[in-house]
């Protein structure tokens, strides 16, 4: 069954709703259009100081910035065509994901459906499927992308400060 209770996805259902669809080489992953707060430009992508790809500064408050790969893995760095930071709202806060394209779903009918077991991975941030025309989109919410980018981060960032704490070089 479906990980997220807060998209809670049956095992087939019509859903009337506004979804924002995020382009990122090649995978297409609707997320629920209220939980994006602003479309920037990429170019406003600050360099990082620590993680993520940068940081980016919206009405004075400063959130992490991140470009994925399309199985969902964290870049190190954006490429050229992720020209858009879609700024998404989790429970944890503000954060920001590089797209190539973005496109928002006026009022749709579509059928989402819960991933079939074997796509169903622990950690994977896409909840459901959803048909349109003849491609399949994934759905996801920003609370999911942002667990799928700490469980990433945390497995990079884990060894790298245990090298760094037993005094070897990176």
């Amino acid at each position: 069954m479906i990980a997220n209770p807060s998209l809670q996805v049956p095992a087939s259902s019509a859903v009337i709703g506004r979804y924002s669809l995020l382009v990122m080489d090649g995978l297409q992953l609707l997320v629920p259009q209220n939980q994006v707060q602003a479309l920037e430009p990429g170019f406003d992508v600050q360099h990082p100081d620590a993680g993520g790809v940068g940081w980016i500064t919206v009405a004075g408050a400063r959130s992490p910035v991140y470009c994925l790969s399309q199985d969902l893995t964290p870049l190190p760095e954006a490429p050229a065509s992720r020209k858009i930071c879609v700024l998404l709202e989790s429970g944890a806060g503000l954060f920001g994901v590089l797209c190539d394209q973005v496109t928002m779903f006026e009022r749709t009918e579509r059928e989402i459906r819960p991933l079939p077991p074997c796509m169903g991975a622990a950690g994977t941030p896409i909840q459901g499927l959803m048909l349109h025309g003849e491609q399949v989109l994934c759905v996801s919410t920003a609370d999911d992308l942002l667990t799928c980018l700490d469980e990433e981060l945390a497995a990079v960032r884990e060894p790298a400060v245990a090298q760094l704490e037993t005094g070897g070089a990176l």
